[in-house]
C-alpha cells in the first residue's frame, strides 16, 4: 500500500530509540546494581521481559482495533512520555537500591529477584509499549496469510536497522558530546514525532478511503491450517524451538563479545561495534528469510536446516577466526589504528562480522519464518506475532541470566559456545527428522539426518575447546600457571622463565604481579603510611595479585583491610602469588567481598583510614571510566574517616585532556589533594602518578617522613630496589597539591556518570604515539612542579644546615626530569647518558635517582649493538647498581 514505506520508515526511527534507551538505562542501572554478571543479566533480563509482556498482552488488541495505525501512533505517544517518566526514575534509583540491599541482606539469590523486579518496574512502561509496537504494525501490513512471514520479517529487519542506528549514534556521538540527559530527551521527542506522523498517516488513510478507495480485502481468513505445520504438536516443536533459538542467541552474543575482547579490547567503542555487527547479522537474516519464506513450501524443515546451520557456523566461528590469525596478533593490528576513528570502526567491525555474521543472520530469519508458521488466521495475526515475539524474547531473557549465573563459571566461552551450538543442532536435526518421517520421499533423503548428525558430531569432537586467550604482553615460552573464564572476565596468571616474574591478566590486560606493574602496588601501599600515621582501617578497589594488600598488611598497626573483587577468578589467580603477597589470603585481617565496588560503597557501612584504587594499566579500558568519575570519587568520600586518604594510580600515559580531565575531577571531589609522580624505576614500566585526596590537609613535612622512615623500615623493604629509602628519596617526587592543581586544570571539563568524558574519548588522541603523549604529560607535571616547590620547600621544615644538600637534591631532580623530556624525545644515547651522569652529579646521595639512572642504562644496554659501547655502558651499570641493603636513616652527614 502507498504508506508502507512511511510505516518502515517511523518504524526504523523507533528501533534507534529503543536502542539509545537501553544503552543508556542499562549504563544508570550497572552504576548503581553493580557489574557483575548477575546484576547485569537482570538488568537484561528486565528490559526483554518488558517487550516480552508488551508484545503478548497488547498484540492481541491489534486484532480487534480497526485503525492500528492509531494505535501504533498511541503505543508511540506511550513511549515517549513513560521513557521520560522512567528516566526521572532511574535518576532517584541511587536513593532506592541501598533499600532494596537492606531488606535482601547478604542473600545473593534473593537481592538478584529484588533487583529484577526493580529494574523491571521503572523500564515497565516503556518496555512493554515498545514489545506491543511489531505486531500491531504486521496486523496492519498483512493483507494475505502467505505474506505473514515476508511482512514480519520486513518490519524485523527495518526496526532491527533502526537499532543499529541507534546504538552507534549513542556510543559514537550522542552520550560522549551531549551525556546521558539529552539522548532520552532527543529519543523520547523522536518518539512523539514518531506518533504525530502515524497519526496523520491514519488520518490521510481514512480520507483516502472515505473518497472512494477500499484496502485490499482480507480473503485469507480461513482457518484451514498451513500445510507446512500438521497438527499441533508440530506447531509446539516450532515454538518450542523458536525459545531454545532466542536463550542460544543471548548466550552466543555475551560468548563472542567475550571472546572478542581479546582482539578488539574493552573499550566502549569496540563493544558497540561488536553489538552493532551482531543486530546488523540480525536486521540481514530478517529481510533474507522473505526469499525462502516465498521459494520454500515446506517452511518447518526450513527452520530446521537453519538452526542446524545455526549451531554448525557457530561452533566453526571463533575457530575459523583464529585459525587466520592468532588473538594477540589480531589484537596489535587493532591497537595499531586505536586512534582512527574510521579504520578502528571498519576493522572492528570487520572482525565482528568474521565471527558473527553468517550466525547472526540465521537468527534474525527463525522469528519471521515462525511467525510465518504459527499464524493461521488473518484476523488472529497481531495476537499471534504478539504470542510468537514473546515466546522468542522469553527464551531471551534465559539466554541474558544463564551465561552469568552458572554457565560461564561451569564451562567457560569456548565450552559454552559448544553447548548452544549442540542445542541447535540437535533442534534441527530433531525437526528435520520428524519432517522426514511425517513426508512422503525418496528413501535416500532418509540418510540424510543420520550423516549429518555424524558429521556435526565430528565438526564439535574437533573444535579447539582447549584453546587459551593469549594476554598482550605475553611471550610463546611464558608459562601458564592459572587460567580461568569467568562469569565476567577471563582469568590467566603466567610466569616468565627468563626472569621469574610473574603477571596477572583480565581479559588480556596486565593488572598486577612482579613485572612491569609492581612499583605501581607498592607505592599505592606504602605512599599514604609515608604521608599519615594510624592507618589501620583499608579498603582495597580490587585484589589483582595481592601484592598490594599483602605490603598494606607488612604495617604493624594495619588492624583490618577489605578488598572489593568483582570477579572471582582473580581470588584463585591471586593465590598463585602467596610468595609475593607473603600469603596475604590467609591473613585474619583481609576480608574478600565479591562485588562491585559501586554497589559496595553504596550499600555497605563504615569507615576506612586509608583507600586505594588500582586501575586497569590499558589507558581506554572501558571499565576505569567509572573509576575516575566525580560520582566515584564523592563515594569514597563518603566512606572516608576525617582525617583518612585515598590513593588512586593514573597513568602518564593518557591523552594530555584526558589526563587534565581526571586530575580536575579529582581535585573538584577531595577538598585537600597532592598529586606524585614516579617515573620507571629497576625496570621499564608504566608512568606512574599518585593521586592522594583527604578531607583534611596532608602536611608533608621532613621530620615526620623521616620518622616513619625509621619506625616502618621493615615494612617498607620492598621499596629499597626502586631507590625510595628516605625521605631524600621520596619528597622529589612531590608535584603538587590542591590550589596549584586547579588553577592549572580549571577549564578542564569534569567526568561524571551523567557525562562520561573519559570514557567516550575522542578516538584521534589515542593516535598518538604512546611516547609522545608521555612527553606531553611529564612537560604539564614539570610545569606543575615548578609552581608548587617554592611553597613546598618553604613548609617542608628543612634545618638550615641541610639547606644546601636540599637545595642540591631538588636541582638533580629538576636536571633529571628535564634530561628524560629529551630522552622521551629520542636524543642520541651519548646525549642522554651525558645529561643523566650531569643530573647523579648534583646529588650522588640520591638511590632514587641512582635506581632510575640504573633502570635506563641497563635498557639500553640490552639494545645497543656495537659491543665496545655497550662494555661501555655496563661498566656503568655496574657502578649504579643498587646496593643489597641501604639504611633509610643514613645521615646528612655521611653523603658527600
Amino acid at each position: 500500500r502507498p504508506p508502507t514505506a512511511i510505516v518502515l520508515l517511523l518504524f526504523f526511527g523507533s528501533g534507534a530509540c529503543a536502542l539509545v534507551y537501553q544503552v543508556v538505562w542499562a549504563r544508570m542501572m550497572t552504576h548503581v546494581f553493580g557489574s557483575t554478571a548477575l546484576a547485569i543479566g537482570t538488568v537484561l533480563a528486565a528490559f526483554m521481559a518488558g517487550m516480552a509482556l508488551g508484545s503478548w498482552s497488547i498484540g492481541r488488541v491489534a486484532d480487534r482495533v480497526p485503525d492500528r495505525l492509531r494505535l501504533y501512533a498511541w503505543l508511540e505517544f506511550g513511549i515517549g512520555i513513560a521513557a521520560l517518566v522512567c528516566h526521572l526514575l532511574l535518576e532517584q534509583l541511587p536513593r532506592l537500591y541501598p533499600a532494596l540491599y537492606g531488606i535482601a541482606g547478604d542473600v545473593p539469590a534473593f537481592l538478584a529477584v529484588l533487583r529484577f523486579f526493580a529494574a523491571f518496574l521503572l523500564v515497565m512502561g516503556p518496555t512493554v509499549l515498545m514489545g506491543a509496537t511489531l505486531p500491531v504494525l504486521s496486523r496492519y501490513l498483512v493483507s494475505g496469510r502467505e505474506l505473514v512471514g515476508v511482512s514480519v520479517g520486513t518490519l524485523y529487519a527495518v526496526n532491527t536497522s533502526g537499532a543499529v542506528a541507534g546504538a552507534l549514534l549513542a556510543g559514537f556521538w550522542l552520550i560522549g558530546s551531549f551525556g546521558i540527559h539529552v539522548p532520552v530527551v532527543a529519543a523520547a521527542l523522536v518518539n512523539l514525532l514518531i506518533g504525530v506522523g502515524a497519526w496523520v498517516l491514519s488520518r490521510q488513510m481514512r480520507l483516502w478511503m472515505a473518497g472512494g478507495a477500499r484496502e485490499q480485502q482480507e480473503t485469507d481468513d480461513a482457518p484451514a491450517p498451513d500445510p507446512d505445520v500438521r497438527g499441533a504438536a508440530t506447531l509446539r516443536l516450532v515454538l518450542a524451538g523458536l525459545a531454545i533459538s532466542g536463550f542460544t542467541s543471548f548466550a552466543y552474543e555475551i560468548y563472542w563479545t567475550r571472546a572478542l575482547v581479546f582482539v578488539l579490547g574493552n573499550s566502549t567503542y569496540a563493544l558497540t561495534t561488536m553489538l552493532c555487527a551482531f543486530l546488523t547479522g540480525i536486521a540481514l537474516g530478517g529481510y533474507l528469510v522473505r526469499f525462502a519464506i516465498r521459494r520454500f513450501r515446506d517452511r518447518v524443515a526450513v527452520f530446521g536446516w537453519i538452526q542446524f546451520g545455526l549451531g554448525v557456523f557457530s561452533a566453526l566461528a571463533l575457530p575459523l577466526l583464529f585459525a587466520f590469525g592468532n588473538p594477540g596478533a589480531l589484537g596489535r593490528h587493532v591497537t595499531s589504528v586505536a586512534g582512527e576513528a574510521a579504520t578502528l570502526v571498519l576493522t572492528s567491525f570487520g572482525v565482528s562480522f568474521l565471527v558473527m555474521l553468517v550466525p547472526a543472520t540465521l537468527i534474525g530469519a527463525t522469528f519471521p519464518l515462525v511467525g510465518q508458521l504459527a499464524v493461521r488466521r488473518l484476523s488472529e495475526t497481531g495476537g499471534t506475532v504478539g504470542r510468537v515475539y514473546a515466546v522468542n524474547t522469553l527464551g531471551n531473557v534465559a539466554g541474558a541470566l544463564a551465561p552469568g549465573l552458572f554457565l560461564l563459571d561451569w564451562l567457560g566461552i569456548q565450552r559454552g559456545v559448544v553447548l548452544m551450538a549442540s542445542l541447535n543442532i540437535g533442534l534441527g536435526l530433531l525437526v528435520l527428522a520428524l519432517r522426514s518421517r511425517g513426508a512422503e520421499s525418496r528413501p535416500g533423503r532418509r540418510l540424510v539426518v543420520p550423516v549429518l548428525l555424524l558429521v556435526a558430531v565430528v565438526v564439535l569432537a574437533g573444535a579447539p575447546v582447549d584453546f587459551r586467550f593469549p594476554s598482550r604482553g605475553e611471550r610463546p615460552d611464558d608459562r601458564t600457571l592459572y587460567y580461568r573464564e569467568g562469569p565476567l572476565a577471563t582469568t590467566q596468571v603466567y610466569e616468565r622463565p627468563s626472569t621469574g616474574d610473574k603477571s596477572m591478566s583480565v581479559d588480556g590486560i596486565v593488572i598486577g604481579g612482579t613485572g612491569e606493574t609492581h612499583f605501581k602496588q607498592l607505592l599505592l601501599a606504602h605512599l599514604p603510611r609515608l604521608l599519615r600515621d594510624d592507618l589501620r582501617r583499608e579498603l582495597s578497589v580490587g585484589l589483582g595479585s595481592g601484592i598490594l594488600v599483602g605490603e598494606s598488611a607488612r604495617h604493624p598497626d594495619l588492624q583490618s583491610i577489605t578488598a572489593v573483587e568483582i570477579e572471582p577468578g582473580v581470588v584463585e589467580g591471586a593465590a598463585y602469588f602467596r610468595t609475593e603477597n607473603d600469603a596475604v589470603l590467609d591473613d585474619p585481617r583481609l576480608t574478600v567481598i565479591g562485588d562491585d565496588v559501586a554497589s559496595f560503597l553504596r550499600t555497605r557501612a563504615g569507615e576506612y583510614d586509608v583507600i586505594t584504587a588500582d586501575e586497569k594499566t590499558a589507558d581506554e579500558y572501558a571499565s576505569n571510566g567509572f573509576s575516575y568519575s566525580l560520582d566515584y570519587y564523592r563515594l569514597l568520600l563518603e566512606r572516608l574517616a576525617p582525617d583518612g586518604l585515598v590513593a588512586q594510580w593514573v597513568p602518564g600515559t593518557l591523552p594530555p585532556r584526558q589526563y587534565r580531565m581526571i586530575l580536575h575531577t579529582f581535585a573538584t571531589a577531595f577538598p585537600h589533594v597532592q598529586l606524585w609522580s614516579f617515573l620507571p624505576a629497576h625496570r621499564l614500566g608504566p608512568f606512574n602518578t599518585i593521586l592522594v585526596g583527604s578531607p583534611e590537609r596532608i602536611p608533608v613535612d621532613l621530620d615526620s617522613v623521616r620518622r616513619r622512615f625509621a619506625e616502618r623500615r621493615s615494612a617498607l623493604q620492598a621499596l629499597a630496589p626502586y631507590g625510595l629509602t628516605g625521605a631524600e628519596d621520596l619528597l622529589p617526587h612531590f608535584v603538587a597539591d590542591g590550589p596549584v592543581i586547579r588553577d592549572a586544570v580549571g577549564t578542564a571539563p569534569l567526568n561524571t556518570l551523567a557525562h562520561p568524558r573519559y570514557e567516550f574519548y575522542y578516538p584521534w588522541e589515542y593516535a598518538k604515539d604512546r611516547l609522545r603523549k608521555a612527553i606531553d604529560n611529564q612537560a604539564f607535571l614539570l610545569e606543575l612542579k615548578r609552581r608548587a616547590h617554592p611553597r613546598f620547600v618553604a613548609d617542608l621544615g628543612v634545618p638550615r644546615a641541610e639547606a644546601e644538600r636540599w637545595r642540591r637534591t631538588f636541582a638533580a631532580e629538576f636536571r633529571f626530569l628535564e634530561s628524560f623530556q629529551r630522552f622521551l624525545g629520542r636524543i642520541p644515547m651519548e646525549e642522554t647518558v651525558r645529561l643523566f651522569d650531569e643530573a647523579l652529579a648534583l646529588a650522588p646521595w640520591s638511590e632514587s635517582l641512582r635506581a632510575r639512572i640504573y633502570a635506563q642504562y641497563r635498557y639500553f644496554t640490552a639494545t645497543l649493538d656495537d659491543p665496545l659501547r655497550r662494555r661501555m655502558l655496563e661498566r656503568r651499570v655496574e657502578a649504579l647498581a643498587p646496593s643489597d641493603v641501604v639504611d633509610p636513616d643514613r645521615s646528612p652527614a655521611g653523603a658527600q
